[in-house]
Order: structure tokens, then C-alpha cells, then sequence
């Protein structure tokens, strides 16, 4: 069986963290709400989720795939969380899938060097777009070796099939 961690901070963007939740459930995989934020953390727009686990309590080498939702703060407290960073970086290192959305690419991964020389998207922010420098594609999802990107809100949908089909599983809707 599949297994997915999703990543959730205080200020994630909901449907960039539910949308890849439930079309992987639908794909029979098995998801992991990953917090950063302790058991209860609260999104952008104020839902309180329930996660499964911690970050601390995750052994990110049993994933198959790390999804980092974007939102701010959200994507700021995932890569100031030294746990989350080291998992994504050693999940990108083995050649596991990693998917980020919206900030997340710019911020979690570009600030903190996990995709040089990686094509990548994110929100259209000048000053994301400045963090992935050359790399940015513009595109609303881009899959470039073992990285899935997306733009943000619009493209949760997209970029949760993105991640369904780079696993080789479908979701049934």
C-alpha cells in the first residue's frame, strides 16, 4: 500500500493539504496528516485539523511521498521545523516522490536548498518566484524527476492527480 505524508502547520492552506488527502484516500492509499504544529494545528481559514502523528513522531523513510501544502505562515513554520526539513531533504535524496504547492516550493524548498538545478512552480508571488530563480516554470504543475509543484489553490485538484499518477494508482470518484 501506498503511504503519504502530508505535512499541516498553524496557517496551512486547507485545500492545498485536503484536496491531496482525499483523492489519494480515494487512490487506496494510506495518508498520515504529518504536524508541525502539535496534534491540533489550524489552517489559514481557521479549520482545526486533526493529525494523525507529529512531526517528530514520523519516520519519513516509510512514506512513498511527502506532500508540503503552501499557505502563510504555514509554509514558514514547515521549513523552520528541523524534523520536516531533514525528512523532505532525505526523502528527495533517496528519489521518493515530493510534492509542494502554492509557497511551499519557494519557501520550504528553495530557501533551504533541497531542489537546486530542479524545474519547479509556486504562486506567483514575485518574491517566490525570485527564491526558485531559473528553475521557475510558470506552469500551474510541474513534475520534474522525483518533484510535483504546484501553483496553488486553483491547481490543488491537478496537482493531487499529479501526485496519484507519478504513483501509478487512481483515484475513484
Amino acid at each position: 500500500m501506498i503511504k503519504a505524508a502530508v505535512l499541516f502547520a498553524d496557517g496551512t492552506e486547507e485545500i492545498e493539504a485536503l484536496t491531496p488527502v482525499d483523492v489519494l484516500k480515494r487512490a487506496g492509499a494510506c495518508c498520515d496528516i504529518v504536524s508541525v504544529s502539535g496534534k491540533t494545528p489550524i489552517g489559514s481559514h481557521g479549520v482545526k485539523i486533526f493529525a494523525d502523528i507529529t512531526v517528530n513522531e514520523a519516520n519519513f523513510s516509510e512514506y512513498d511521498v511527502v506532500v508540503i501544502p503552501g499557505g502563510m505562515p504555514g509554509a514558514r513554520n514547515i521549513s523552520k521545523d528541523k524534523a520536516a526539513v531533514l525528512g523532505i531533504k532525505n526523502a528527495i535524496e533517496s528519489g521518493k516522490l515530493v510534492a509542494a504547492i502554492c509557497a511551499s516550493p519557494a519557501v520550504v524548498l528553495a530557501e533551504n536548498r533541497l531542489i537546486d538545478g530542479y524545474k519547479a512552480t509556486c504562486y506567483p508571488a514575485e518574491n517566490f518566484i525570485n527564491s526558485l530563480g531559473e528553475n521557475y516554470t510558470g506552469k500551474r504543475v510541474e513534475v520534474f524527476k522525483n518533484l510535483i509543484t504546484g501553483d496553488g489553490p486553483r491547481s490543488a485538484m491537478d496537482f493531487a492527480l499529479a501526485i496519484c499518477e507519478n504513483l501509478n494508482i487512481v483515484p475513484k470518484f
